[in-house]
């Protein structure tokens, strides 16, 4: 099992219809340029800046990693427009909410390649960049010798909460939602269960926990019975995009969270090519865009289950 489209859906209640959150190489290759025209500034002045008394102590803006959020938010305190100044919020917010990294005080550049037309902001499937963002953080967290998790964790948490009910706060039940609100907010400032302070201790009880676990352990359709049939995108195999991210999506290997018996899935698809950049950068390919075709022909790439 996984975490699907329709449990970001249901999760943050943010839209999985909508346009995949793709980028062309060259936006990819130069991701400071939307930058410093959100700024009002050029590659110079942007670096200068970075480098300012009160930046530089807390890091200077880097090309693969972000920049420092902070330097944006006082920039735009000063130069900003209401146009800059709606584009840097939502920058910000974007930035530590649904794609957050694990330097903690940065924003990943690319982010803001979807901010440059705000009227065009409803027309991305956010959640699907969500997801692509923290699959890819997951692959990357499973590493050895990885010590740190980036992405949508708030998902990820709630999530484990929603199928897992033996990891839910203990001695605590959740409140009902309304039909548009997020079901994350059920879990809001509620502790962990077995709120002990040596992390050594914490970490043999979920061990034990997870060793323990049986199918029975866990609740395959915590929002309803056929989830696909409010989310039909969820049905959708290939794969998903955020950026320079590609991951593969195969609803077919997670049957049991659509209410339906798990069979032997077909061998799991992988792009007959997939570009790296010559530069280090570490977990990073970039997919042809040809493959981002089969989001948009839905009714013939999904899994015919319903």
């Amino acid at each position: 099992m996984t975490i699907l489209l329709h449990d970001v859906q249901y999760l943050l209640q943010i839209p999985v219809e909508g346009r995949l959150m793709s980028r062309t190489s060259a936006q990819l290759d130069h991701p400071e340029v939307g930058l410093c025209a959100l700024l009002g500034m050029n590659s110079e002045q942007l670096r200068q800046v970075s480098e300012a008394p009160g930046f530089a102590s807390r890091g200077k803006w880097y090309e693969k990693g972000g920049f420092l959020a902070e330097m944006a938010s006082r920039y735009l305190q000063v130069n900003g427009t209401h146009v800059t100044e709606a584009q840097s919020y939502l920058l910000l917010m974007l930035g530590s909410t649904l794609f957050v990294d694990k330097s903690r005080d940065r924003v990943r550049p690319v982010v803001n390649l979807f901010l440059d037309e705000l009227e065009e902001i409803d027309q991305y499937s956010w959640a699907s960049g969500t997801l692509a963002w923290l699959y890819r953080c997951l692959g990357q967290a499973s590493h050895a010798g990885v010590r740190e998790v980036a992405g949508c964790l708030t998902l990820l948490q709630c999530w484990i909460y929603e199928y897992f009910p033996g990891f839910r706060p203990s001695h605590f039940e959740p409140p009902l939602v309304g039909p548009d609100d997020a079901w994350a907010s059920r879990w809001i400032g509620q502790p962990a269960p077995g709120s002990v302070a040596d992390p050594s201790v914490r970490l043999a009880f979920y061990r034990r926990a997870l060793d323990s676990l049986t199918p029975s352990d866990v609740f395959w359709t915590p929002f309803h019975q056929r989830p696909h049939q409010a989310v039909r995108r969820c049905l959708y195999t290939g794969l998903i995009r955020f950026a320079d991210i590609g991951e593969f999506y195969d609803p077919a290997r997670c049957l049991r969270q659509f209410g339906y018996r798990q069979m032997v899935p077909p061998p799991p698809s992988r792009p007959q090519r997939a570009d790296r950049p010559e530069a280090p950068g570490g977990y990073v390919i970039r997919i042809p865009e040809s493959f981002d075709a089969a989001w948009d022909a839905l009714l013939s790439h999904h899994i015919r289950i319903c």
